[in-house]
């Protein structure tokens, strides 16, 4: 169930290695308390047109981790710390040279709703 959806612009010289960061991510997930590796699924979005506000870096990775309902607060967080660190190495060289600002959030998919 959980999903890793990835967004970047298409400046960043890490898009040529999205089938790895994708893994990466993959891989840190599985490795997170309650997280079934065989039901997550990850994916990215290349983004060509894209508006900064002023003083932004000049492009944008951002990463949406979804899980369904029902984990405590406390092991998101867990979980957001954990992803959000593999994925600021994924990205280090964008983040050193100023290029982006790398954002993650956990979001939760409504178990009432979901369906698969």
């Amino acid at each position: 169930m959980p999903h890793i959806h990835v967004y970047t612009s298409a400046d960043l010289v890490e898009n040529v290695d999205i089938p790895d960061i994708l893994r990466a991510l993959v891989d840190e997930l599985a490795a997170q308390e309650t997280i079934d590796a065989k039901t997550i699924k990850a994916y990215h979005s290349l983004h060509h047109t894209w508006a900064m506000g002023d003083g932004a870096p000049t492009g944008f990775a951002h990463c949406s981790v979804s899980l369904l309902t029902g984990r405590p607060v406390e092991l998101r967080k867990r979980i957001a710390d954990a992803m959000y660190a593999r994925f600021k190495v994924c990205f280090e060289s964008s983040i050193a040279s100023g290029e982006i600002s790398p954002t993650l959030e956990v979001r939760e998919m409504d178990l009432e709703t979901y369906r698969r």
